[in-house]
């Protein structure tokens, strides 16, 4: 782990090389005292689009969802259609309400979660140049659900869609200390030079989308 002042030290020159186009800028948090409350503005259905698009280009699928109730069937055909029977959710509010029957992921030995058939978790941002998941560990704990599962579901709000990395990165918030970046399911050409898919993580990303009900 990254001693707090390097950290800062690494995440203030990325975002001064990768945020000087980013339309958000001006929402970085600030280098002291804690981070102003961000209430994401309503992305424009382009930048949806272009992240949708990245999505399949990535090998990752997609549910355009509005709310939670429908958010919450949703997951339920895709865990069904998936076979999926022992589903760990992490510990975000929101998992709880869309996924009640669900084992939680910081109850779990390391055994019975590399038993789970599906992991559930929530991601804080995504990028809508390369498909990419953003999730933050001072958000929502249990991050190993969406790296050993073979499949991993993130809920995503619309609203949390960024044009590009810098974009992202200006949000992410100071308290976390990993971020972890996913874009599309594990996959790895190191045998033979052959693709394999889910050889390091999940062979299956699926990312519901929730716009506002």
């Amino acid at each position: 782990m990254i001693a707090d002042p390097a950290r800062d030290q690494i995440l203030r020159s990325i975002r001064e090389n990768l945020t000087k186009s980013a339309p958000d800028v001006a929402h970085a948090p600030s280098d002291h005292g804690p981070p102003e409350p961000r209430v994401p503005s309503p992305e424009p259905p382009d930048l949806v689009e272009r992240f949708t698009t990245q999505l399949e280009a990535v090998g990752a699928q997609w549910t355009l969802v509005r709310g939670e109730a429908e958010a919450a069937r949703a997951l339920r055909r895709i865990l069904a259609d998936a076979g999926a029977r022992r589903v760990a959710g992490s510990d975000a509010a929101l998992v709880a309400r869309v996924l009640p029957e669900r084992l939680m992921g910081g109850g779990l030995s390391r055994e019975e979660l590399f038993a789970c058939d599906a992991g559930v978790t929530t991601a804080q941002w995504g990028i809508a140049e390369t498909g990419t998941l953003v999730l933050e560990s001072a958000r929502e704990q249990h991050r190993l659900l969406s790296l050993v599962p073979p499949i991993h579901v993130a809920l995503l709000s619309t609203r949390c869609i960024c044009a590009s990395l810098g974009d992202a990165l200006a949000r992410v918030s100071r308290d976390s200390h990993a971020i972890t970046f996913i874009t599309g399911p594990s996959r790895t050409s190191d045998i033979e030079l052959t693709l394999v898919i889910g050889v390091h993580g999940p062979q299956t990303v699926h990312v519901l989308l929730l716009e506002d009900a």
